[in-house]
């Protein structure tokens, strides 16, 4: 016996241990910061309970508090549901802000409104009394001012004066000021209704959610324009932590709600496009959600979503989307994002390494390879493999595909197809090009760039 060699054995498991949990301790803290802020509208009659997860979100943003050019606020129309809401948030630990402005009110531009509240000490000081008034009444946790948009010049100057002046009055209360900003097409050149938001104004908000969407129909809300608009407010040196990326959960120029695009066709959940009468769908779906959290994940602090009244509530909601992924980033045996998705049909192909039946790899010829009989049994064809010469042999509805390992071609019906790479045998499964084997028994492969995405089709 050597008791010092036995005493420093549990000196080591002791640290093992204790890194572990601060690790798990690490990672549940970052999974608590992230935000997942859902704006709920008012001019939705959907009951509470049936449309919003609040095990999903972390922060609730009502919309909209009307102001008038005085500095009075035009009461909200349904003032027992925005109480039962902000009660509800909070049973759930969910913190509730109040938002002012918009785009428009009764299909008025409010920024004239904005202008004239602004220039005016007078209103400004009528306007923040009135805000911190409304959110005592209704028991807000914070603020979102949306003016869309300050100018330069002048305008920059008032609405610098709006923000410093409202997110004085509300931190006194403790109470959170936030803002709707732009979007940026370029990650150092941002448009100039971005750049009339001073450095000042950054300070002053607890963090600003970027409406990276709305561009134009069919780069409505494109995954790039989500990587330039952060990228915008970090070179503006908006710290990460204070940074949420806006995203969309309605198409344009239809103006359709993904939650109707879904009951249109299942099958529109993994795409981004649908086609429709009189106006087609650009919009986001789950792949491209799922992208755009990843991104903000890595270079952010929270997503956005506007609005979570236009989701499903199913499996193919967007907002579990959103969190599933977020908990796969922040989980303790985290280990890589995957890398590709597979969609057969409309339906979620998974390649797990703890079925045993292989994963899929990209070869030295950039080519995705796919094992065999885990995608070919998905399709309910029959698979078998002979020893001499090795060769995977599968059938399904009188069409034969062989497959000779470690050659650059397949056989369909005896007809010969050269491959540009070859199939191979690894970690004791077979494997080939992904397209090749669904193309032979008269499926449809697409690719989806932005999220990753191969999509599988019987036509």
């Amino acid at each position: 016996m050597k008791p010092k060699r036995y005493i420093s054995y549990f000196i080591a498991f002791v640290c093992i241990i204790s890194l572990t949990l601060n690790t798990q301790g690490v990672f549940a803290e970052g999974n608590k910061d992230f935000r997942v802020v859902g704006y709920y509208s008012e001019i939705f009659d959907d009951p509470i309970d049936e449309r919003v997860q609040f095990d999903k979100l972390t922060h609730i943003t009502y919309a909209f508090l009307i102001p008038g050019e005085d500095g009075s606020l035009i009461g909200i129309e349904k003032p027992e549901k925005l109480k039962e809401l902000v009660a509800k948030s909070h049973k759930n630990d969910v913190e509730v802000l109040i938002a002012v402005g918009g785009w428009s009110y009764q299909n008025i531009p409010l920024d004239p409104t904005f202008e004239k509240l602004a220039a005016s000490d007078e209103a400004r000081a009528k306007f923040v009394e009135s805000v911190l008034k409304f959110v005592e009444d209704y028991d807000f946790d914070g603020v979102e001012i949306d003016w869309e948009y300050p100018d330069e010049g002048i305008s920059s100057q008032n609405y610098e004066k709006l923000v410093l002046e409202l997110s004085k009055a509300l931190k006194a209360e403790g109470k959170y000021l936030t803002a709707a900003l732009n979007g940026a097409w370029s990650k150092t050149e941002g448009p100039s209704v971005s750049r009339a938001v001073t450095d000042p104004c950054l300070k002053a908000f607890d963090w600003i959610n970027i409406m990276a969407y709305d561009m134009n129909n069919e780069q409505h809300s494109p995954l790039w324009f989500a990587e330039t608009s952060i990228q915008y407010w970090l070179h503006r040196n908006v710290p990460k932590e204070k940074i949420v990326l806006g995203v969309p959960f309605y198409a344009k120029p239809s103006w359709k709600q993904y939650r109707h695009l879904v009951a249109e066709d299942r099958g529109n959940a993994y795409m981004d496009y649908a086609k429709g009468e009189p106006f087609d769908s650009y919009y986001n779906g789950i792949h491209t959600i799922r992208a755009k959290t990843k991104v903000a994940l890595q270079y952010a602090s929270g997503i956005m979503i506007f609005d979570i009244n236009e989701d499903t509530t199913d499996e193919l909601s967007l907002l579990k989307v959103i969190n599933d992924t977020k908990n796969e980033f922040f989980s303790s045996t985290f280990a890589g994002f995957q890398d590709i998705y597979f969609i057969l049909n409309g339906q979620p192909l998974a390649f797990v390494e703890d079925d045993g039946l292989g994963v899929p790899f990209v070869d030295e010829n950039n080519r995705t390879m796919v094992p065999v009989r885990k995608a070919l049994e998905s399709i309910g064809a029959a698979v078998r493999f002979e020893e001499n010469p090795s060769t995977v042999i599968a059938e399904k509805e009188g069409i034969t595909l062989e497959i000779p390992i470690d050659k650059n071609y397949i056989i369909v019906d005896g007809r010969r197809m050269d491959l540009d790479t070859k199939a191979v045998i690894r970690d004791g499964r077979s494997y080939v090009p992904l397209r090749y084997l669904f193309e032979a028994f008269g499926y449809g492969v697409t690719w989806h760039n932005e999220s990753k995405t191969v999509m599988i089709q019987r036509p």
